[in-house]
């Protein structure tokens, strides 16, 4: 067994318990941090849908796009991290709410911007190019209006077997991807998905955190993408009842 890679992930988990507990970092911005950790596998998909659900909620909703925006900031050999993090919102465009595919739109120019990252690895590997060739996917989703429509329809229809039970009743499990940095490029997953888990309190706070009481109008009624967070949430509720 390599002693760094246990000694790393204990100090991972230390960290992530301080934050849990010290810190108090609220639970849905570790799991964020979490899934867009620096390890070369991808969350689990039961981790997207929770995150993806979370952003129906005001609060909560600010908070997975706070870190996701930060992590979009890292650079070079910090690659896993921008990689990760546009993996969820890739997911995000597909599962999550209106609002949350409101503000990746709105960040369009910033995920663009990462169409010209680089790092080659002292092996000479362009890992960079992984972090590109998703950038240019997301980018090429979000200016098409339609196609948004028709992935969130898709990933609607889908929803039971990425969380649990189908309704023929075989369970299907979503496996994790792996983010090697022998991997050249990566393929656009709209249904199922695409230096540690530090507290970014620089980036967070009180500032822009919503009253999860709130009701936002523009966020009611007929969807805009295809379909409602009302249906999405109970799409999501009933297949969650039926995985145990």
């Amino acid at each position: 067994m390599d002693f760094m890679k246990v000694f790393d992930q204990t100090v991972r988990e230390i960290k992530r318990e301080v934050n849990l507990k010290v810190l108090k970092v609220p639970e849905i911005e570790q799991k964020v941090l979490d899934a867009t950790d620096d390890e070369p596998w991808g969350p689990h998909g039961t981790v997207l849908a929770e995150i993806a659900t979370a952003t129906k909620k005001f609060t909560e909703c600010q908070l997975v796009m706070n870190v996701l925006w930060t992590r979009l900031s890292e650079t070079g050999k910090d690659w896993r991290y921008v990689y990760k993090a546009l993996a969820v919102i890739e997911y995000l465009v597909s599962h999550g709410s209106e609002r949350a595919v409101d503000d990746i739109i709105e960040h369009t120019f910033q995920i663009s911007a990462l169409s010209s990252f680089e790092y080659v690895e002292p092996s000479g590997k362009d890992v960079g190019l992984n972090v590109r060739k998703k950038a240019e996917n997301i980018v090429a989703l979000l200016n098409d209006r339609e196609k948004i429509h028709d992935v969130r329809n898709k990933a609607a229809a889908n929803r039971d077997k990425y969380i649990g039970v189908s309704s023929s009743g075989m369970t299907y499990k979503s496996g994790t991807t792996s983010f090697s940095s022998a991997s050249s490029h990566s393929s656009s997953k709209y249904g199922g998905f695409g230096s540690s888990g530090d507290r970014f309190s620089d980036s967070y706070g009180d500032k822009g955190r919503y009253d999860e009481a709130k009701v936002d109008k523009d966020y009611s009624g007929k969807s805009r993408y295809g379909v409602s967070s009302y249906d999405e949430e109970n799409s999501f509720k009933k297949g969650s009842a039926r995985s145990v």
